[in-house]
């Protein structure tokens, strides 16, 4: 049977040849389906605690037998395993093995130093396994994300003189409880090609006065830190500088894998990533953050519905995603001719926290003077936001009045919450041997994923596990006093025209920002 959602979008046929290019080599994957998950989060929330991945897939995966099935039909192919993980089989073989397996061609061209692949046809897979897999990851290379980060243009309204703001003004403005620091929790930073210095790291610290967190770093595919040394280091460093000020207690580790080569897409290192950190039985992170992202139309939706399996199963696994839901507004892409409005990759995904941005000013006491959703008339970045058109309304927005543009369907809205993002009101960061300022989605993210190490740190106090899957509970609390409503401001940018902040959920800010104490107080006598 022919699989859907493995084709790119919009896909222009200049340049592209079925002729081979370069080595005969792919990385790919096969996903398989995770079965009754409301049924699984039910019995999550009963219990207290996260399921344990034998229990889970024991109960919710797909059976022993039929998975050993799956895995000799992809030998007998000629393709190579090269390992499994429950709801993933990580292959690789020749492009001809991959064709005649599933019956598909590829096409290749050359772009700069690397060659590029993507298939001219759905995939196929044998009736037996329909039921069971969801998907083939790796099919392409020509995707790729992008770090959600910005410096300032204007200067006058950043913090301190002119520095930014400091961990110390970020904890005060959000109010984060300051009996929890993360401590017993670990949060994970998933970055691509991306490294940090650890003389940066230290010396940033050591200036705002903290005290140097427990802080690894894991290959997940033989990507290296590079050691800060490029200027899209900046990504990373600014992600472990913040989130070890905000949750400095917590065991911080840095999930590196690359972004994208001849032989692997990026989609591919997305879920390699993501799947190797839910399932790190050495560090256990309950709480992972991803500042990268692009346009949902430039990835095929097979590869967007696997991530989203994979953060399915971290939720029940007891680990929160945070995602930054992108710097360009209702913008970020142009289509054949015109700018069009959507939403970012991977924040669009509906089991993941997407991360909106805000612009904010803070009074002489440090309590926050004025905070309104992040836009830019100078085209220096506003946040990302709008309706999905790659994933359905997933249950916790059903009840809400969803924005939607002309031609555009119902989807997923995004963000669904929101915390500082502006440049021009933006973060201090110690990067190659001096200071600099930034901003973005890609600062809010981190942000978010130390509050809720805080918050499954208090958590565990209580004899609770892991929240794990928060978003339905995100918006059952929407209205009350654990967020900050933002509403006043817009996600124009680009020559589109964005949505406009208001009372309640908006596509700029979602809930908007938190209250720290108020949010981890909630998550805490909810008891479940």
């Amino acid at each position: 049977m022919r699989m859907s959602g493995h084709l790119l979008p919009s896909a222009n046929a200049r340049d592209w040849s079925d002729a081979l290019v370069g080595n005969d080599h792919v990385e790919l994957a096969v996903t398989l389906r995770l079965w009754n998950e409301e049924n699984a989060y039910q019995t999550m929330r009963q219990r207290h605690q996260a399921w344990t991945v034998a229990e889970l897939h024991a109960a919710h995966g797909v059976p022993v037998d039929v998975r050993t099935k799956i895995v000799e039909w992809l030998v007998h192919r000629g393709l190579v395993v090269t390992g499994e993980s429950p709801l993933v089989i990580w292959l690789e073989g020749t492009f001809e093995a991959v064709s005649q397996t599933f019956g598909l061609a590829f096409e290749y061209r050359q772009e700069g130093k690397v060659r590029q692949f993507r298939p001219s046809r759905e995939p196929t897979v044998p009736d037996w396994a329909v039921p069971w897999i969801t998907g083939v990851v790796g099919l392409q290379n020509v995707a790729r994300l992008t770090p959600h980060l910005r410096q300032p243009q204007r200067t006058e309204e950043l913090a301190n003189g002119g520095q930014g703001f400091f961990p110390q003004d970020i904890r005060q403005a959000y109010q984060f409880p300051p009996q929890w620091d993360g401590s017993g929790e670990t949060l994970g930073l998933l970055e691509f090609s991306n490294g940090y210095n650890q003389n940066d790291v230290m010396a940033f610290w050591e200036s705002v006065h903290i005290v140097p967190p427990a802080l690894a770093f894991v290959s997940v595919d033989g990507t290296a830190n590079d050691g800060g040394v490029n200027p899209q280091d900046l990504e990373a460093t600014l992600d472990v500088e913040w989130a070890g000020a905000l949750a400095p207690g917590a065991q911080l580790v840095v999930y590196e894998a690359n972004s994208g080569t001849s032989d692997c897409g990026f989609g591919l290192s997305v879920l390699r990533a993501l799947d190797y950190a839910v399932h790190d039985m050495t560090y256990r992170p309950t709480v992972l953050s991803i500042s990268y992202g692009d346009a949902e139309s430039r990835f095929p939706a097979a590869e967007m519905h696997a991530w989203d399996a994979v953060m399915t199963e971290a939720g029940l696994l007891g680990v929160t995603i945070c995602v930054a839901s992108g710097d360009e507004g209702a913008y970020g892409l142009n289509g054949p001719g015109w700018p069009i409005c959507h939403v970012d990759a991977p924040a669009n995904c509906s089991h993941a926290v997407a991360v909106g941005g805000t612009h904010l000013l803070l009074a002489p006491t440090g309590d926050i003077a004025l905070e309104t959703g992040w836009t830019d008339t100078n085209n220096n970045g506003a946040s990302g936001g709008g309706i999905s058109q790659m994933f359905a309304i997933p249950p916790y927005q059903s009840a809400l009045d969803l924005p939607v543009k002309p031609y555009d369907k119902l989807g997923r809205g995004v963000p669904d919450v929101a915390a500082n993002a502006d440049p021009d009101t933006g973060y201090a960061v110690y990067f190659q041997g001096a200071a600099t300022v930034v901003g973005g989605t890609s600062a809010a993210s981190p942000l978010w994923a130390a509050l809720f190490t805080r918050l499954n740190q208090a958590r565990a106090h209580q004899q609770l596990g892991p929240v794990g899957y928060v978003n339905p509970i995100l918006y059952n609390l929407g209205l009350t006093s654990a967020f900050r409503d933002i509403t006043v401001g817009n996600n124009n940018y680009g020559w589109v025209v964005g949505y406009e902040c208001g009372p309640g959920w908006d596509a700029v800010t979602g809930w908007g920002s938190p209250h720290g104490a108020v949010l981890v107080e909630q998550f805490v006598s909810l008891q479940t």
